[in-house]
């Protein structure tokens, strides 16, 4: 009971601290003097970027988005399209917002925003990240990446620690320890230093694998601070299971079981599956022969975070997901090669018809010359007729085709 008696004091310091980040303050003050424009539009959908409250997140989202419609704003749908995707990544529903996601880089496409289609791939590559697919969440990285201005420090940040996190987890800690330092870079480059906390948390694994224990236990403390700073509930769910587990494998157990319960509060108040799985089955392995009725209920905890997590449905949802997006992206190149073919084929149609026009100018002129044989008459006269048949076997080709290709099926 000793154990669980410093949860409850730290649930209620989590619960009752204020929701608003420094970030959302400003943001309420300009909604708060914003009539119905795109000005409010834009605040709603970083306003629910900031919020980490599932139901507060998503409100701001849709509220941005109707008024989006309403007033015509496509740049703004495709922002508040891809903020209710961030609030359904934020409890793990990856289908969910997966789909919105798409719909936000569809809207992008349309009208042809670049920082939107750039924020879709990037968040799409993060999904992919979180199941573990990291070839796809490469591919769209770095199609981010491409689309990234060099002095938008903030997005770089985000970006070059998530492909920090993938090198880790494919265990190149060199490659990841580049781009975390990268990552770094650009935060102190930013005045944004909201999930900073990110890269604190994987420069100290990076270093916690190289041995370098009280290195590692430095970078969690400042990424703590950073969560704090920033209200960051779910960073700071992560950094305390980092400690936790560090102190886990030191054998200094008190200390592992108070950073993980304070895991477990954040990742439930956030209702961050992952973690809640994470230090749930951490503090059932750690009340063991200790107290087995706090172990079990830990255990039930995780299992039942893992049951909503990783359900069959949820896993195929996201396949045929991925299937279509292939499907769009695949339709999407043929309709481009298709459009460029029929360009190409205009420019002939002019160019053949110009030729025409002037060879028949310069044929009648010469023709009324004296100076003219008949025998160059006759070789003009041939040479228009190959430049007709040109034309003709041009136009007629495409008919052709179709013809073949439907004998064939």
């Amino acid at each position: 009971m000793r154990k669980i008696f410093p949860f409850l004091i730290y649930a209620l310091s989590v619960f009752t601290i204020s929701a608003q980040s420094p970030q959302a303050d400003s943001l309420n003050e300009i909604l708060a003097d914003s009539k119905e424009d795109t000005v409010k539009v834009m605040a709603l959908a970083m306003l629910s970027f900031y919020d980490q409250s599932f139901q507060r997140s998503l409100d701001f989202a849709q509220k941005g988005l109707a008024l989006a419609k309403k007033i015509k704003y496509e740049k703004g749908e495709a922002e508040c399209t891809a903020k209710i995707g961030a609030s359904y990544w934020f409890i793990s529903n990856y289908p969910m917002a997966l789909h919105y996601y798409l719909e936000a880089l569809k809207i992008s496409e349309r009208i042809h925003y670049i920082d939107g289609q750039a924020v879709a791939y990037y968040s799409m590559g993060v999904i992919y990240k979180e199941q573990g697919d990291y070839k796809n969440a490469l591919y769209y990285l770095r199609k981010t990446e491409s689309l990234t201005p060099a002095d938008n420090y903030y997005r770089l940040a985000c970006l070059t620690a998530d492909f920090g996190d993938i090198y880790a987890q494919l265990n190149r800690q060199d490659s990841a320890l580049k781009f975390y330092s990268r990552s770094y870079e650009y935060y102190a480059s930013s005045t944004d230093k909201y999930q900073l906390n990110n890269t604190l948390n994987g420069l100290g694994g990076v270093q916690l694998k190289m041995g370098n224990r009280e290195l590692a236990l430095g970078y969690y403390r400042e990424a703590i601070r950073n969560g704090l700073a920033n209200m960051d509930t779910l960073g700071l769910s992560h950094s305390y299971l980092k400690i936790a587990n560090l102190y886990y494998q030191a054998g200094q157990l008190d200390s592992s079981i108070s950073y993980a319960g304070k895991s477990l509060v954040c990742a439930q108040k956030t209702n961050a599956l992952q973690n809640v799985i994470s230090s749930g089955k951490l503090l059932s392995k750690l009340f063991q022969n200790k107290n087995d009725r706090d172990a079990l209920r830990y255990l039930q905890i995780a299992q039942k975070a893992n049951d909503s997590l990783f359900s069959r449905e949820r896993t195929m949802q996201i396949q045929n997901m991925s299937f279509n997006e292939a499907e769009r992206e695949r339709e999407k190149a043929e309709i481009e090669e298709h459009a460029n073919k029929e360009r190409k084929q205009n420019i002939q149609y002019a160019l053949i018809s110009l030729g025409i026009v002037s060879f028949i100018v310069v044929f009648f002129l010469l023709s009324c010359s004296i100076i003219v044989t008949e025998k160059w008459i006759s070789f003009f006269g041939i040479l228009g007729l190959l430049i007709v048949f040109e034309f003709l076997n041009l136009l007629i080709h495409p008919f052709l085709e179709r013809q073949h290709i439907t004998i064939q099926s």
